[in-house]
């Protein structure tokens, strides 16, 4: 009984100071300029609503986030659909076969993306491909689907093919068997990956800010680095412009965050 309720106020402890940086956040973009100049760790006086509205004006908010909005969830819809039927596909081959394409999926997610921007940057100029929404959406579905078909791939070889066999006999076709008997059965896994293809696009700095130049084409993350090299001293009206650009993604975490721990030990098989 002690041991358990040492162990909880230990996590208690450790909630409290992994929260304590985004309280201190949240706190500082509610004050103005002075207060914040004044004292960092004192409680605003007066909830100041004026730091989100000049924030959202200077970092062009509103496009930002439907730039972000859109190469984000197409990025989502396009990967996951790719990834759902190339694992399914891999799962139903046999011998070598099976394992050597899953291997060589598996294997694209060992490769940092550092080794190859400077490589890719060039590809992409040489191709005119800069300064498109479009092109991060392909490239962000090249690389997130080596995950998706790993995650989804360790599922589906759980699944017993009885079930498949019995589906066929009462006769379902592929495209039925497929959204009615396998995808109902990966839904979880299916909300974990568009969760974490959702904040890993959205989040991302390092594509945008190589292959995106044109103001009108900025992401959110690379219109808040600009944004933070203009306020400079601003700190209250940068701390207010992060507060602003991480609500969509706490929403879209705090609706689907008790999918993610099943959905991810749901494929957490050994091959």
């Amino acid at each position: 009984m002690r041991k358990r309720k040492a162990s909880s106020i230990v996590l208690f402890v450790l909630g409290i100071l992994f929260m304590l940086p985004v309280f201190i956040l949240v706190m500082n973009s509610f004050k103005t300029y002075d207060e914040v100049i004044k004292s960092f760790v004192t409680l605003p006086k007066s909830l100041y609503l004026g730091n989100f509205a000049e924030a959202a004006r200077l970092m062009n908010y509103g496009v930002a986030v439907r730039n972000s909005l859109f190469v984000t969830i197409c990025t989502v819809i396009v990967c996951t659909i790719i990834s759902f039927f190339a694992s399914f596909g891999i799962s139903h081959l046999r011998g070598k076969k099976q394992t050597g394409f899953y291997l060589l999926f598996s294997l694209g997610q060992i490769i940092p993306f550092h080794t190859i921007m400077i490589a890719l940057s060039v590809m992409m100029t040489n191709l005119n491909m800069n300064n498109s929404l479009i092109t991060l959406i392909i490239l962000y579905s090249g690389f997130h689907c080596a995950f998706g078909i790993f995650t989804y791939f360790g599922f589906l070889k759980t699944v017993p093919l009885s079930l498949e066999e019995a589906a066929t006999i009462d006769g379902c076709g592929t495209l039925r068997l497929i959204w009615q008997i396998y995808f109902p059965l990966v839904l979880p896994t299916t909300v974990t990956i568009v969760v974490l293809f959702f904040l890993w696009t959205w989040n991302d700095f390092l594509m945008p800010s190589i292959l995106i130049s044109d103001s009108a084409l900025r992401t959110i993350t690379v219109n808040m680095y600009i944004f933070k090299g203009s306020t400079q001293s601003n700190w209250n009206l940068f701390m207010a412009a992060l507060v602003i650009s991480i609500i969509p993604i706490v929403i879209v975490y705090l609706f689907t965050q008790r999918y993610i721990t099943s959905g991810i030990t749901a494929g957490a098989v050994k091959q």
